[in-house]
């Protein structure tokens, strides 16, 4: 998406209060369309006269707001037989190859989202397999050591030969403690399990701020840009913002408003770190909270 650029002082420009506002409006339309469809300020007449009266294309013209064919500013290219061109449109809005390229980036840091997303699911999944593997192993090994213990002879307890608690006449024997049993938790592929409780397969669906396919935009970026200056990392704080909720799973109906809250508490912290009072060394070491005045 690309947007029809106007400076905060257009509404008081001598060219638009002497044009009028029904000429101003339809150079407002055609400045959307030629930016809807990347023609970098070109007109086809057809489109010209379909939006606006002779009236207000005589007045677009006569300010300099609007170029026809043959006009005398240096600035501006000449348009084609029966066209216009918008007076210094690429002075303020991006030309065909910088919205292009915008896009693109912007399509690739979507599908690096993506892949990601996919990438941290199949993690998880071989993380279950491999778990389960492991203490399946876990539960043979224990089995399989009774095999090659020694047998105990009599009533004796392993050693050379009785003790005396072994002979002491009315001794109580006290069995030994039972080895504590792991009652570990087995998946079953069916969707049964064996164990108090299954490993819960669906802890790993796709993440609803995958499946929304949200990614951030240029225009998200220029935002927390003029707001809060170039002290943010950008790129690493949405990395956070998009682990925190494809771990909780949770969904937000404004995905962008989300990642805006986001980045003030980020900006917040940030400041409040800035301004902690630096710890001063003294001869006993370094001051205390107290004698900060933090407590």
């Amino acid at each position: 998406m690309a947007w029809f650029a106007l400076d905060d002082g257009f509404d008081t420009h001598p060219k638009v209060r002497k044009a009028g506002n029904a000429a101003v409006g339809l150079f407002v339309r055609l400045g959307v369309h030629a930016t809807k469809h990347l023609t970098e300020g070109h007109l086809d007449g057809d489109i010209v006269t379909a939006y606006g009266t002779a009236a207000t294309i005589r007045k677009l013209i006569a300010v300099g707001m609007l170029h026809e064919a043959g006009h005398g500013c240096p600035r501006c290219p000449q348009p084609a037989d029966g066209g216009y061109y918008i007076h210094d449109y690429l002075d303020y809005n991006k030309s065909r190859q910088q919205i292009e390229a915008a896009r693109e980036a912007a399509r690739k840091r979507q599908q690096r989202g993506r892949d990601t997303a996919r990438l941290n699911r199949s993690e998880r999944d071989s993380a279950v397999i491999l778990n389960s593997n492991s203490r399946e192993n876990d539960a043979s090994f224990a089995s399989n050591c009774g095999q090659f213990d020694p047998p105990f002879e009599g009533s004796t307890a392993g050693q050379g030969g009785p003790s005396r608690r072994d002979t002491h006449e009315g001794a109580t024997v006290v069995p030994s403690p039972p080895l504590p049993s792991h009652n570990y938790d087995v998946a079953d592929v069916s969707g049964g399990s064996a164990g108090s409780s299954a490993v819960d397969l669906d802890a790993y669906a796709p993440s609803p701020i995958d499946d929304d396919n949200w990614a951030l935009t240029d225009g998200l970026r220029r935002w927390a840009l003029s707001t809060f200056g170039p002290g943010l990392d950008l790129d690493y704080e949405t990395a956070q913002f998009l682990d925190h909720f494809r771990g909780n799973g949770q969904r937000r109906k404004n995905w962008n408003t989300e990642w805006q809250k986001w980045i003030r508490r980020s900006a917040k912290f940030a400041s409040e770190r800035a301004n902690r009072p630096p710890l001063r060394a003294v001869s006993g070491g370094y001051m205390s909270p107290e004698e900060r005045g933090i407590f």
